[in-house]
């Protein structure tokens, strides 16, 4: 009877594991379902909820979005925050494989959006967290 609380805890983690496991295996379904070059053709439309989607879609990809890279740094550019903010997402969803977008990012640390400079801080931290911490005297948005 002693080892009860030990048989119940391996018992609790062994389900928590399984859940886990399950979770990451709809994840990895989602991001294999994502038609990467067909996104990347959406992120050229004059639609901006198209280019919103376009984005969700290439960050549930997560790194096989990596093609997109340049297409989703063009729209750093883009006048609509939220285009901004989901390009910015993608971008950190894709990781390191993304690095080419840092100097552009760097650069959005002033946007007049708080939620793309939120967004941005984000994603460089997952794309180079080295570089990132770098960053810690950099003002945001004029603030110090």
């Amino acid at each position: 009877m002693k080892d009860f609380p030990r048989i119940l805890l391996a018992l609790a983690l062994n389900v928590l594991a399984f859940a886990l496991v399950g979770g990451c295996s709809k994840q990895d379904a989602e991001a294999k379902k994502v038609n990467v070059t067909a996104m990347m053709d959406a992120l050229k439309s004059a639609d901006k909820d198209t280019r919103v989607n376009a984005c969700a879609e290439l960050a549930k990809a997560g790194p096989r979005s990596a093609p997109a890279v340049p297409s989703l740094i063009l729209l750093l550019k883009d006048p609509d925050p939220e285009v901004r903010k989901l390009a910015v997402y993608a971008l950190g969803e894709i990781g390191p494989n993304a690095k080419s977008a840092l100097p552009t990012l760097k650069e959005m640390m002033n946007d007049p959006d708080r939620g793309v400079v939120m967004a941005v801080a984000n994603t460089l931290r997952s794309i180079d967290p080295k570089g990132f911490s770098d960053l810690k005297n950099t003002t945001v948005s004029g603030q110090p």
